[in-house]
């Protein structure tokens, strides 16, 4: 009898992960420009913030976005060929004491640290990636065709030892968006 409470248990909490607004997360509007000689990327992530995701943030819960970046080199007879992949890492945490959000992005050249008071503000640094470093602009061919692939998966709580073997089922949301691809583009000089 035991034993069947704990599995009606698991299989509640494991319908409870994947959350109905979680399912239309997407990346839109991706941009692919240069600038001191690097290709840069900025894109938006729309639909992630569903209840559960900003109940994490406001309680002080570590919340990370990471996102994937794939530069894609088209093949115009042979599949796509990954140049080169990126990951970076976004994470939130509210500060109690301080009363602020404490802002980290961490992964390839462009780390970064900040803090804010303003909800919204946060809301906005996690939903986005603003001009992230993908590869020198000078190490791509100029008559070669690419594209941008992204994805993010948002995660919550990491739980400490020894809860994290006990409890390995238990996570407040994870979700993944689909791949997104950037339009074409060509390196001109």
């Amino acid at each position: 009898m035991l034993l069947l409470a704990v599995s009606l248990g698991t299989a509640a909490l494991f319908a409870a992960q994947d959350p109905a607004e979680a399912k239309e997360a997407r990346i839109t509007d991706i941009i692919v420009t240069h600038n001191s000689g690097n290709l840069l990327v900025y894109a938006t992530l729309v639909g992630a913030f569903t209840k559960e995701v900003e109940e994490s943030m406001v309680s002080g819960t570590p919340t990370t976005f990471t996102y994937h970046l794939r530069l894609m080199k088209s093949g115009s007879f042979w599949r796509d060929q990954e140049v080169t992949s990126l990951t970076v890492r976004q994470t939130v945490t509210y500060e109690l004491l301080q009363d602020e959000f404490r802002f980290e992005r961490g992964g390839g050249a462009d780390r970064l640290s900040r803090s804010t008071k303003s909800f919204q503000e946060v809301k906005k640094w996690m939903g986005g990636l603003e001009g992230i470093k993908v590869v020198p602009y000078q190490a791509l061919g100029k008559e070669e065709l690419y594209y941008i692939q992204i994805r993010a998966e948002i995660r919550s709580i990491e739980l400490a030892f020894p809860l994290n073997y006990l409890l390995f089922f238990v996570s407040f949301f994870n979700f993944d968006t689909p791949w997104a691809d950037s339009p074409y583009f060509r390196v001109g000089r």
